[in-house]
């Protein structure tokens, strides 16, 4: 059975590193798709998903799942090619 985002990110917030790791494996194409197709540039987008990741993690707590995960992470991934 599959291990709902919301499962996934309690299990994080409490201290669980490998489900942050099948988060990351979850999202981790949506998040370098969309910097490789906004920035052209395979080096930058890979830079861009690194720190996409490193955001999530650390504003993990504030996710208040009024959106899907997959709406915020994008979101996320949006505004950190933008800078």
């Amino acid at each position: 059975m599959e291990t709902t985002d919301q499962l996934l990110i309690s299990a994080i917030l409490a201290g669980d590193s490998k489900s942050y790791s099948v988060l990351v494996n979850r999202y981790k194409d949506l998040v370098f798709t969309l910097a490789i197709r906004m920035l052209k540039h395979r080096e930058e987008a890979e830079e861009v998903s690194q720190d996409t990741f490193i955001k999530v993690f650390k504003s993990l707590n504030r996710f208040k799942g009024d959106s899907k995960f997959s709406t915020w992470i994008y979101k996320i991934t949006y505004h950190t090619c933008l800078r």
